[in-house]
């Protein structure tokens, strides 16, 4: 289902983070203090659906929409440091 057609709260608890993911709520807590998934929003309890699924896809080893796209600068960067490269050989 993609975001636009879901309709459901994008903020969750640590409760319905953790049934999101199909673990324990002790083991989503571990994932969080360990960095595995992000710290709740600051000043509440509650976790973006959104940030749990880009950790998600980030130790899954997919990378999202926004990981292919590469700015003019970063084109360039990359472009000036490949032809430092081939100039130093």
């Amino acid at each position: 289902m993609s975001p636009a057609n879901d309709n459901s709260p994008r903020l969750m608890g640590r409760r319905e983070a953790a049934a999101y993911l199909g673990i324990g709520q002790s083991t989503f807590s571990l994932w969080v203090s360990t960095y595995k998934m992000p710290a709740a929003i600051a000043g509440t309890r509650k976790w973006d659906k959104r940030a749990i699924d880009a950790k998600l896809d980030e130790i899954s080893g997919l990378q999202s929409a926004n990981d292919n796209t590469e700015d003019e600068f970063e084109r360039w960067e990359r472009e000036q440091n490949a032809r430092k490269t081939q100039g130093s050989s």
